[in-house]
């Protein structure tokens, strides 16, 4: 019913693909070439925030004479996690149909995490390392020994992105919609690994004012993010590794505009608000 009611949406737009091109609401030329960038703040989850490869003989000396083997130890409630990010992108798009739009995009990265565990109880994983209660209190308390009173991480990194993505848009007199979907593998350096990230839009709005040389069409929506990705480090005056695997994912209300200059030149702007504040620019040639 629902791919149905999409078809029915779209129909119109198909018969009438030329009349409708200029509402779409991108103008007449199919290509476009545009210059990108985005600013992001976001709050969001610790999955598991370890300390890696602890070395139980060292911090219980009275078990050095056993067989003790390195070991992982898991933070018990990870929190408080801020990343902020600043990408510069170049997007490449082209109209298949009047409605469907796809694209390429590649840029740079840079990002910033900050972590505050506090001092953070710690328990270790279950790899089946068995310890006694009395073998695990005197390696729970070396360890707690070396961790700082207040831990704060800033874990800073660069990388590339380099993806793609397409645009399913319709207009019913000066109403637009439109649904937006990217996907894009990051490349960072240092010890940060985020494999893939995923964005999506949904986006409603109104063209006030529209001639052959400028439009303005303002807009609601929402948009979601998935992001995995981990940040390996030594923690501060210790010899001790961390390893954090952060999830960032979020539905966000957003608010922007989309304009044209004299059907070639392009300037579309968001910004969204909530847990993830974002605020993004696009500046385009259509040709």
């Amino acid at each position: 019913m629902k791919k149905f009611k999409v078809l029915l949406f779209l129909l119109p737009q198909i018969l009438n693909a030329q009349e409708y091109w200029n509402g779409i609401p991108y103008p007449m030329n199919r290509w476009g070439i545009s210059v990108m960038g985005v600013h992001q703040v976001e709050k969001g989850n610790l999955k598991s925030a370890s300390v890696e490869g602890v070395d139980v003989s060292q911090l219980a000396p009275s078990l050095s004479s056993l067989d003790a083997p390195n070991v992982n130890a898991y933070f018990l409630n990870p929190q408080d996690l801020k990343v902020e990010a600043d990408v510069q992108l170049v997007k490449v798009d082209y109209f298949i149909l009047p409605f469907l739009n796809i694209y390429g995009i590649g840029g740079k990265l840079k990002a910033k995490a900050k972590f505050n565990l506090g001092r953070g109880q710690l328990n270790f994983d279950k790899t089946g390392n068995k310890f006694d209660d009395y073998i695990f209190s005197q390696v729970a308390d070396g360890l707690s020994g070396k961790m700082p009173d207040n831990l704060k991480i800033t874990q800073k990194s660069e990388g590339d992105i380099l993806g793609g993505g397409f645009l399913l848009a319709g207009e019913y007199k000066r109403i637009f919609t439109s649904l937006q979907y990217t996907y894009t593998k990051i490349n960072m350096d240092g010890d940060v690994a985020a494999k893939t990230a995923e964005v999506g839009a949904a986006r409603l709005g109104y063209t006030v004012y529209r001639d052959p040389k400028f439009s303005l069409t303002p807009y609601v929506g929402a948009s979601y993010q998935k992001t995995d990705s981990s940040i390996k480090g030594v923690i501060p005056n210790t010899s001790l590794k961390y390893k954090f695997d952060m999830d960032l994912e979020e539905i966000t209300p957003a608010i922007g505009f989309f304009s044209y200059i004299n059907e070639n030149f392009t300037v579309f702007s968001e910004y969204s608000f909530g847990n993830k504040k974002t605020f993004s620019i696009d500046l385009g040639y259509r040709f």
